[in-house]
């Protein structure tokens, strides 16, 4: 182990050591291994931010760009100086147009996202698979298909049913509460059932990766350990 491995292993193991003691509750050291994460996660992204987005499409386009390319950076930079000049307790209302802008932009790629790259491909797969030319793909597993088919179409109703939120007024009620039709009810709590399915698999393999991040962390310290006792 030369110096230069030997710095930054240190470095590392001091660092590991220093998260690992939030196990024995919140203390000094835990925070400042935090704050550390978050300043250099910070740095980090700032550094992206300007080499990929402020200098190859403000900078440079305003340096050597025609005037057409210029003309369409009035917008963004009027934008940013809106959101500057609403740092100012009299001029704060300036900033509800960007912000608006940044809403509206933010939800448009939410739902086309939604739309285009969960909605619209599960449909494909529910569709595919009831052709019935895959059913007959593998001899023997005709009803296993149809009824994996029949899971897939009932996962994908009862979990879009569970989020529709239209609902009808009871008729003679005096306090006007409302109620969904019973087929919907019916759909919705089978689309629970599934969407606490899909959470489950989630959380377990966010509880996975945590766990191969915490033994790949020990694993970092008995070796540094070892390393510095007897592999010098």
């Amino acid at each position: 182990m030369n110096l230069n491995e030997l710095i930054w292993g240190a470095v590392g193991f001091l660092l590991t050591v220093m998260a690992l003691s939030y196990l024995i509750g919140d203390n000094f050291f835990f925070r400042l291994a935090t704050h550390l994460f978050i300043g250099l996660t910070a740095g980090y992204l700032a550094v992206i931010l300007i080499n990929q987005i402020i200098w190859p499409h403000l900078v440079v386009p305003l340096a050597t760009g025609t005037w057409t390319e210029r003309l369409w950076l009035v917008i963004p930079l009027g934008l940013v100086l809106l959101l500057i000049l609403s740092q100012i307790p009299k001029l704060s209302g300036l900033g509800k147009v960007p912000l608006a802008f940044l809403a509206g932009l933010t939800a448009a790629i939410a739902i086309g996202g939604a739309v285009f790259g969960t909605l619209i491909p599960q449909s494909r797969v529910v569709l595919d698979a009831f052709d019935p030319a895959r059913w007959y793909e593998i001899p023997g597993q005709t009803w296993l298909r149809i009824l994996d088919a029949a899971v897939m179409l009932l996962g994908t109703v009862g979990t879009l049913s569970y989020f529709h939120f239209g609902r009808k007024f009871k008729t003679g009620s005096k306090d006007e509460e409302t109620q969904r039709p019973l087929l919907l009810e019916g759909l919705s709590k089978v689309g629970q059932v599934f969407i606490g399915i899909t959470l489950g698999a989630v959380f377990a393999g966010i509880f996975s990766t945590a766990l191969v991040a915490l033994i790949d962390r020990l694993i970092f310290l008995g070796v540094f350990i070892i390393q510095l006792t007897g592999g010098m």
